[in-house]
């Protein structure tokens, strides 16, 4: 156990990789935002922070040891290969919500439940966005869209859940455009065809999509989802992407949002992606407090975006990012979209 806080009568465990291990900086992070959420609302909960492993068996010992401790709630484990270690255990000795999504289809019944934070689900959404957008200037036509995915494996998750949901809308595809490095093929425009595609998706970092958007032209409606966000703080090279539009959380810019304003600020030193991993902490905290109070259905309005669980639908927390757009080398809420 690497730490306690809090002294009311439900116990909350956190269930965290050992000390040591690539996943230090994370951790660290992700339990700073659960305890700036406790501060907010926890007179009544402890919570205890548990190292374990996110083996199937670790985990299953580690939480028949907190069910005979009394503890009401396992918040946990945040890897992905934990959250495929859940699925293989049946039924579990205590309520537990996942902070990481199992790799394929979560089956019916499950025992624990799963915090949808994954980059496949923005992708989704930028895709149902996207296609709103794109819709009445096709006219006649299905409207195109060609996805430029760059070399890392949650880029091409992201670009495959975009591709999946535009289909399933009645977009059309064209061949997908692998970036490599910083710099786009030379040929980016001529592989489009005849008819240049409504609308680009970008599975790829802020700079990356920078070179990109010189190539593609300020014709054609660029979109991402958080991977290629700097969030609020202007970085004015990036002010080449104004007008490419992508999702990201509350946290990173809405400061005037209530409940993001609720809670004390990250450390000033945290990076883009650590904010994240703090918000997600707030958020994991708020909703397995919410799960023990309604564990059937809830909504919940969170500084990641808006929180939805129907349980009766599926075993998992979903969640619905903020649209924004990049102005002046930074990203704003984008107004234009409901």
């Amino acid at each position: 156990m690497r730490a306690r806080f809090g002294s009311g009568a439900t116990t909350v465990a956190v269930l965290v990789p050992p000390k040591g291990g690539l996943f230090d900086r994370a951790t660290d992070c992700l339990l700073a935002g659960i305890r700036a959420a406790h501060a907010v609302d926890g007179t009544d909960v402890s919570v205890q922070v548990i190292e374990t492993q996110d083996e199937p068996i670790a985990l299953g010992e580690t939480l028949a040891r907190l069910k005979e401790q009394g503890v009401a709630m396992a918040i946990g484990p945040i890897t992905r290969n934990g959250a495929n270690g859940l699925l293989t255990l049946g039924e579990l000795p205590v309520p537990t919500l996942a902070l990481n999504l199992p790799e394929g289809d979560i089956p019916p019944g499950s025992q624990a439940v799963y915090l949808n934070l994954a980059t496949e689900s923005e992708a989704r959404q930028v895709a149902v966005l996207a296609f709103a957008q794109a819709l009445p200037k096709a006219a006649s036509r299905r409207p195109r869209a060609v996805t430029l995915v760059a070399d890392a494996r949650v880029a091409l998750r992201s670009a495959v859940a975009f591709s999946d949901e535009w289909v399933s809308l009645g977009g059309e595809l064209i061949d997908p455009i692998e970036f490599e490095g910083q710099r786009p093929p030379r040929d980016l425009r001529a592989r489009f065809g005849a008819t240049a595609p409504d609308v680009a998706f970008a599975a790829m970092t802020a700079e990356q999509a920078r070179t990109l958007r010189r190539d593609l032209g300020k014709d054609m409606a660029l979109w991402s989802t958080s991977m290629a966000s700097i969030g609020a703080n202007p970085i004015s090279r990036l002010a080449e992407l104004d007008g490419m539009r992508l999702l990201e959380m509350p946290w990173n810019v809405q400061p005037e949002h209530p409940v993001v304003k609720a809670h004390r600020k990250a450390p000033s030193s945290y990076t883009i992606e650590l904010q994240r991993l703090y918000a997600v902490g707030i958020d994991g905290y708020r909703s397995a407090r919410q799960l023990l109070i309604e564990p059937k259905a809830f909504e919940l309005d969170g500084v990641t975006g808006r929180l939805r669980f129907d349980r009766s639908q599926a075993a998992r927390i979903d969640r619905t990012s903020v649209p924004v757009v990049y102005r002046g080398g930074k990203v704003i809420a984008d107004k234009s979209i409901n």
